[in-house]
């Protein structure tokens, strides 16, 4: 039977619609499981301060202190030497357990959970605990029970969710970790650093769930017919205005560690201390003097209008370009007065696409760039021939506005 081309076209437009329509009602009943993962290593390369080596006198073997919204390196001693972490692992842990689990589901707790050496959550084989809960009982009172309960539930094995540990570290930027086990317990092959331990806490602390347990004193938890109480191994949370967590280790062969984390005045600095020989103390140094001695300078936000340009051959001649996203920078407080802005224009001549970029900001510090912030068109700008300028008055013959008219060309 013969068909005529056109109609297999039609034919063809139809069957890919409804293709479309099918594939749309399909994906709608299984919507993403996990909408906020983040899936890779997220932002730009973590800038070091200058002179970021001098700071307080600490006793930890390794230590970073980091600014939480820019990623900048207040401070660092070692940071990239590999130790064991010890239950600083446990972020990880929780980490993956945010992004992969279902917080309401029910985990049985394996003999091997159970019996695991080491600190505790002091739960018992057989019993059935929320993952919510469960969490608390691994990041408050540090349950290597709970870990491996976790990881059990999670991956089918604590070996295969080790495999899961790794990847996530390697896409986080994490490059000088591994990890044999999801709680910390000293072994050869598993170990960290304090830059890499610093980059997984910045985005667990994202997840505002892992916000809200690691700040969290104590929690109490009813299953199986028994109240728990778990109490926070953190002494910072009582000690240090602003502590947010995040989580203590210690072993034999890690020494006292501590990743911690503080907020004030809309700024979050996170530390890591390993190996210290008082970890509340260094921890309180470096976050004190990170608060104390650097300011977060706002150089622009999004969508704020910058400057004022002519547009040359347009059927409008002044264009506004704003920012096109917020850009922090951490300087020295000694600093702020000297840091200038000038602009720089690139595109002026018509057309010009709404969005598009014109040029860009540009913060010096003593000469040096220190930042930069690319300027974009609030509106289009279409170019002024004949047909356009036609339309333009014929548009406006309608809607009159002064402030559209058209003006000759002066440049």
């Amino acid at each position: 039977m013969y068909i005529p081309r056109r109609h297999l076209y039609w034919i063809a437009a139809a069957l890919g619609l409804w293709l479309m329509v099918f594939a749309a009602l399909a994906l709608s009943r299984f919507p993403a499981a996990h909408p906020a993962w983040i899936a890779a290593y997220w932002g730009p390369e973590f800038d070091y301060l200058p002179d970021y080596t001098k700071g307080p006198t600490i006793t930890a073997t390794s230590a970073i202190l980091l600014e939480g919204t820019t990623g900048t390196v207040l401070y660092a001693k070692n940071e990239h030497v590999r130790r064991p972490p010890a239950s600083t692992t446990k972020i990880l842990t929780a980490l993956l357990a945010i992004e992969e689990g279902n917080l309401k589901d029910i985990v049985t707790i394996s003999q091997k959970a159970a019996s695991i050496r080491g600190s505790s959550a002091g739960i018992r084989a057989r019993q059935r605990i929320p993952l919510g809960d469960l969490l608390h009982g691994l990041m408050l009172p540090s349950g290597n029970d709970a870990a491996v309960a976790i990881a059990e539930h999670l991956a089918g094995s604590e070996a295969e969710f080790v495999k899961r540990m790794n990847a996530r570290a390697r896409e986080l930027g994490a490059v000088n970790s591994h990890f044999v086990n999801p709680h910390g317990l000293d072994h050869p092959d598993h170990y960290s650093t304090a830059f890499d331990l610093a980059m997984v806490t910045r985005v667990a602390l994202l997840y505002p769930l892992f916000g809200e347990i690691v700040r969290k004193t104590h929690h109490q938890a009813r299953f199986d017919s028994s109240q728990w109480s778990w109490y926070n191994t953190n002494r910072l949370l009582f000690s240090f205005e602003g502590a947010e967590g995040v989580k203590t280790g210690t072993t034999s062969g890690a020494g006292h560690c501590l990743v911690a984390a503080a907020s004030r005045d809309g700024r979050q600095l996170i530390c890591v201390v390993l190996n210290s020989r008082n970890r509340w103390h260094d921890a309180a140094q470096l976050l004190e003097y990170g608060f104390q001695e650097f300011h977060l300078l706002p150089l622009a936000k999004q969508g704020e209008p910058l400057v004022e340009i002519t547009v040359y051959g347009g059927l409008r001649h002044q264009l506004t370009g704003t920012a096109a996203e917020t850009v922090y920078k951490v300087v020295r407080n000694q600093d702020v007065d000297d840091v200038k802005s000038h602009i720089v224009i690139e595109k002026t001549n018509a057309p010009i696409r709404r969005g598009q970029k014109i040029g860009e900001l540009r913060c010096t510090l003593n000469g040096e760039v220190i930042g930069q912030v690319p300027l974009i068109a609030s509106h289009s700008v279409p170019r002024a021939t004949p047909l356009n300028i036609l339309l333009y008055w014929f548009k406006n013959l309608f809607t009159p506005s002064p402030k559209e008219r058209i003006q000759p060309e002066t440049a």
